[in-house]
């Protein structure tokens, strides 16, 4: 067993412990757990233990009790026994004058009296610590008596016997409260890095710590849960929900509709999240082309010929591929009841499909087939830009799976291309292009 207790470093002169047994935090914690947080359990294993013996601490010779209900049970304050027992902590104690001790610890007693130096002894001072029977009337005494003042911050937060609360002066406790480094707080070291009590910039109040501010600003206040989303660790507040929603409708998208005005928080990312929302939730208040629109989702495919492809290319004449300048080509995928919810993936993978074969000529307007890779590589780049209104048909993509948009064809063009076509089906050529 170390010569330290485990929870304040401090020398282990008195022990407590329970029925599991560990002997390495000292009596001083172990109450403080008890009767300031309440908290029965071991601090080594986590065990509870209803109550707890106090004795001195001698290593491997400390008086140890492995079996507890041999210690007098439904036992009041004071002695029983042989030992003595702390009702407020149910604690034993086989010392009288430790006993004392905790249990002056424990009472709300004024500080500045227990030293001063007109004390008359033992009963005058026992009087004087019972009578003060709640917080009020010790905080009550202190001001009309010392004109001294307790943090009532600290009070609250910080966990200590009464007895270790710090006093202050009117100019002291401003000071503790903005700065904390007030004559009463110590030195840097003794601090601990307190450096003042964190302030509500709204509320215009000050709060224990951090952890407390934190949780008062989630309570109180509001927050940007799509900032949060874009910027993890980054905490933003706002007073209210109208600021929140001038930030929603400044920053994010933000549907103006009454009815979803008076539910709140209802805010998109982007401005296609808010035109599907739109569409699935007042689209009765839409013709179905307005309602098509809506859910159209505009995309674009780059296709990339590689260096092997542009070689085989020259030797064509000239109306090989690399010779002419990129064609444009529009690709609409639409869906009219709910587009992005019906894979959108697997339609886009279908419409790609037929554009890796494919090459269209400049020079002359004749269309060619050229040859599909088999390891993926891609055979031509190609953009698709989004149609105009007045080229997107009134359908569903449910009647018309895939819609592609090309330029004008001549008659002539066009009966060339079925000539050249045939003509390449008759002699089995490798670079004809087959529909699935």
């Amino acid at each position: 067993m170390d010569d330290s207790c485990a929870v304040c470093a401090d020398a282990l002169e008195w022990v407590a412990y329970g029925p599991c047994g560990h002997r390495e935090v000292c009596s001083t914690c172990v109450v403080r757990l008890r009767f300031v947080l309440e908290d029965s359990l071991c601090c080594i294993c986590k065990t509870d233990c209803p109550s707890v013996f106090v004795t001195k601490a001698m290593g491997d010779y400390t008086k140890v009790i492995s079996d507890f209900s041999v210690l007098p049970t439904e036992a009041n304050e004071g002695n029983v026994g042989e030992y003595w027992y702390h009702e407020d902590t149910k604690a034993y104690f086989d010392d009288a004058d430790h006993y004392k001790m905790i249990r002056a610890m424990c009472r709300l007693s004024c500080s500045v009296c227990d030293k001063a130096e007109d004390q008359v002894g033992q009963a005058a001072q026992a009087k004087r610590r019972s009578r003060f029977k709640s917080i009020d009337q010790l905080k009550g005494h202190l001001f009309h008596q010392h004109r001294l003042y307790m943090c009532n911050l600290c009070l609250e937060g910080r966990k200590v016997f009464i007895c270790e609360q710090k006093l202050y002066t009117r100019a002291q406790l401003a000071q503790h409260t903005k700065t904390g480094d007030s004559e009463v707080d110590g030195s840097e070291i003794e601090r601990s890095g307190f450096a003042g009590h964190p302030v509500c910039e709204f509320c215009k109040y000050p709060l224990y710590g951090d952890n407390e501010l934190y949780t008062h600003m989630s309570r109180e206040h509001y927050s940007c849960h799509i900032c949060q989303r874009q910027h993890p660790g980054q905490y933003d507040y706002f007073r209210n929900y109208d600021d929140l929603e001038m930030h929603f409708r400044k920053d994010h998208f933000l549907c103006e509709d009454d009815a979803c005005l008076a539910k709140k928080f209802v805010v998109f990312q982007s401005d296609a999240e808010i035109k599907r929302h739109n569409a699935m939730e007042h689209g009765g208040r839409m013709s179905r082309a307005q309602r098509n629109a809506a859910l159209q989702i505009p995309t674009s495919f780059i296709y990339q010929r590689n260096e092997q492809d542009q070689r085989r290319g020259r030797g064509r004449g000239r109306n090989a591929h690399h010779d002419r300048p990129d064609r444009d080509f529009s690709l609409p995928v639409r869906d009219g009841s709910a587009t992005a919810d019906h894979g959108l993936g697997s339609r886009v993978d279908s419409v790609a499909g037929p554009f890796q074969s494919l090459s269209v000529s400049s020079s002359s307007g004749r269309t060619e087939t050229g040859r599909s890779l088999g390891n993926g590589r891609l055979l031509e780049q190609l953009s698709f830009p989004p149609l105009q209104d007045q080229d997107i048909p009134d359908a569903r993509m449910d009647a018309v799976p895939y819609e592609t948009s090309f330029p004008p064809v001549s008659e002539q063009q066009s009966r060339g291309c079925k000539v050249l076509l045939r003509t390449h089906l008759h002699q089995g050529c490798n670079n004809v292009v087959r529909a699935p």
